[in-house]
């Protein structure tokens, strides 16, 4: 069977994913990040594509409420077992990020790690006013936008995964395009297996940081600030800049 819905994570790669990214990978330091500035904050936090619980797990270890939202019912079943595998409790839904309805505030709303950089541009300001119609009076939303730093067209990688009951996964990684004018990038993954082939294609988007502000400023959004790399000075690379702003 093939899946080739955009941006979205199966069967095969919400395994693949699991397995090399399990809950507690931290990225770049987003974990310790967002442990850090979350644990200083009351109330509900919505991560929004939660996925497995990478991150999620974590902070839900250090006492932090958490409410997972993805659009992938594959990586939901995962983040439940993941759940129960850490005896942890979580609320979760499933739904896109432009019509996702939940019937609670939150005082904070979090997208790390640029899955907000996967959404179509024409579909961000949805998107952020749904957020905006889910917070709180005063809550925070943290976004993370990414950039193509070592993205190179042409590009193909191919691999064997190992999954834990020693299927082997054959994956085909192609960037395809950049286009510097619309700032997005184009990259396939293909799963392989003995059985279904799964076929991921990504849109990366991109933006510049003053670009983005602009767009947060005309959705009335306030008190904007950003960090570069999670604060870490020994990255030189400009990679993530994370914006958190206020309803």
């Amino acid at each position: 069977m093939e899946n080739n819905k955009k941006n979205y994570y199966g069967n095969i790669s919400s395994l693949v994913y699991n397995q090399s990214k399990p809950p507690g990978t931290s990225i770049d330091g987003d974990i310790e990040f967002y442990t850090n500035e979350l644990i200083k904050r009351e109330g509900l936090v919505l991560e929004a594509g939660v996925g497995n619980g990478r991150i999620a797990i974590p902070l839900l270890r250090k006492g932090i409420s958490i409410f997972g939202l993805d659009n992938s019912k594959e990586m939901l079943t995962i983040y439940k077992g993941n759940l129960k595998k850490y005896n942890m409790e979580s609320q979760l839904i499933l739904g896109d990020l432009i019509n996702f309805k939940a019937d609670i505030k939150f005082e904070t709303i979090i997208m790390p790690n640029g899955s907000f950089c996967l959404l179509n541009r024409d579909d961000i300001v949805y998107v952020l006013n749904n957020f905006k119609n889910h917070l709180t009076d005063n809550g925070k939303i943290y976004l993370d936008l990414i950039y193509p730093t070592s993205f190179k067209p042409g590009n193909i990688h191919e691999y064997d995964f190992v999954l834990d009951n020693n299927d082997i996964i054959k994956i085909k990684n192609k960037a395809i395009s950049i286009d510097w004018a619309l700032q997005r990038t184009y990259t396939e993954l293909e799963y392989k297996s003995n059985s279904e082939i799964e076929i991921q294609p990504f849109s990366l988007w991109w933006y510049g940081v003053e670009e983005f502000k602009l767009i947060l400023e005309k959705l009335k959004f306030k008190n904007i600030e950003t960090i570069k790399n999670y604060n870490n000075i020994k990255n030189l690379n400009l990679k993530t800049v994370t914006f958190i702003f206020e309803k």
